[in-house]
């Protein structure tokens, strides 16, 4: 009797050793696209995270220009970037492919720059999907909180 309780035993064990293999493969073999493209993403944020820095330095020598810049000036670029542009999202479009669209209607400057915005941001899942009206020129946060409401 004993010999027949052990061979159950071994074989219940063997069988949820196999399931878990199955259940890590699966997961494993649905994820494989997020897992290959983290390399990509990482590098992309701290190219991002350079610019910024870059630029942060940029904004503060712009500003003091922008300060003398005159009325007419700004009256001109208000009325370029007052420009609404339609852009539509699908369910399958990624964080990526959503920076080139915008990129390509000239919303945004750099697809990747507002791609690194997107994923520092949380965002990349929140996308939702539709057809968007977007002002040229709109600041990112703007741009973002349009197309995730």
């Amino acid at each position: 009797m004993g010999k027949i309780k052990d061979f159950f035993y071994n074989k219940n064990d063997i069988i949820i050793v196999l399931l878990i293999l199955a259940i890590a493969g699966f997961i494993i073999y649905t994820k494989i696209n997020v897992i290959m493209d983290y390399p990509e993403k990482l590098a992309e944020s701290q190219a991002t995270a350079t610019t910024q820095e870059t630029s942060e330095a940029a904004d503060t020598s712009a500003a003091s220009e922008a300060s003398s810049a005159s009325a007419d000036t700004t009256a001109t670029e208000a009325s370029k970037t007052g420009k609404t542009v339609s852009i539509t999202i699908k369910d399958s479009d990624t964080s990526v492919s959503v920076s080139k669209k915008l990129a390509d209607a000239g919303i945004v400057d750099s697809a990747t720059e507002f791609e690194g915005y997107i994923s520092n941001m949380g965002k990349a899942e929140k996308i939702q999907s539709g057809t968007f009206k977007i002002e040229q020129g709109s600041s990112f946060e703007k741009i973002l909180n349009t197309i995730t409401n």
